[in-house]
């Protein structure tokens, strides 16, 4: 593993040093355990990725680097072992002549998978705080984050019938795809899956997706009486209009409002 060792000024160091803590930036003493600082790096790997500077105290804010680099070998074996060098982890030493010894800078970009700690467990930055993620909920929501899995790839708890049999699919496969059977396609399509549909396989093709799934597929349009960029309560037109339905319908529908909310509207 070749790290390089870069030579700053004093006053490079100093900026270093005041760094504040928060959502990209942590600064960790040398004396903190190896272990201790891989929840770090994979908070910061699990969020939206950051800096790590090893050998600047925390609280007086002290550079207080590695002696060498030798002495920081029990620090590297087990950060190449998690965080191996590369695109996503890259190390390097800051030498200051003003100040003692060799400070660990990490380098940690965002990563597509989740990086686990040396404890078996995902961390997440929630700005100067590594959180752990231990639970399945809070496992699941940071897939959801991290793009590995979909909202619309779950499967509803609806019967297949709901998205099969609907006048949306029926009408859907005579335009499109006269020749197919709306089973096997949809299957094809992976909207069934385990006899279910899924959330995108509702949201598209059942006539009501709104009963399967209810607060998750509407759409509110809203009118103010205001010349501001963003809107507020007190500055209602009226109350909002719901639009409900199939995707394709809730397109269609929504567009078709705001043209005549908008076409209603006096220019002077």
């Amino acid at each position: 593993m070749s790290i390089t060792v870069a030579e700053i000024t004093s006053e490079q160091a100093d900026r270093i040093r005041l760094l504040d803590e928060g959502q990209y930036t942590d600064l960790k003493s040398r004396d903190i355990a190896p272990k201790k600082l891989t929840t770090h790096i994979s908070a910061l790997a699990n969020a939206d990725g950051g800096d790590l500077y090893i050998g600047i105290t925390d609280k007086e804010r002290k550079w207080e680097g590695f002696e060498n680099v030798e002495a920081s070998n029990g620090h590297l074996q087990i950060f190449e072992l998690l965080f191996p060098l590369g695109n996503d982890f890259q190390y390097d030493f800051l030498k200051c002549p003003s100040y003692p010894g060799l400070v660990l800078h990490i380098q940690i970009t965002k990563t597509k998978g989740i990086v686990k700690a040396s404890d078996g467990f995902p961390y997440i930055r929630r700005g100067a705080q590594s959180m752990i993620v231990n639970t399945p909920e809070k496992n699941r929501r940071l897939e959801l984050t991290k793009g590995i899995t979909s909202f619309e790839d779950d499967t509803t708890n609806a019967p297949k019938e709901m998205i099969v049999d609907s006048a949306v699919t029926r009408d859907f496969i005579r335009q499109v795809v006269p020749t197919a059977e709306p089973e096997p396609w949809l299957r094809k399509q992976f909207l069934l899956r385990n006899e279910r549909p899924t959330v995108a396989g509702g949201l598209l093709f059942a006539d009501e997706p709104q009963a399967a799934l209810p607060k998750h597929c509407g759409i509110k349009i809203y009118r103010y009486k205001t010349r501001e960029v963003a809107g507020f309560r007190e500055v209602l037109a009226d109350h909002p209009l719901t639009v409900e339905g199939c995707l394709y319908q809730q397109i269609r529908d929504a567009v078709q409002r705001t043209q005549e909310i908008t076409e209603s509207i006096s220019a002077f």
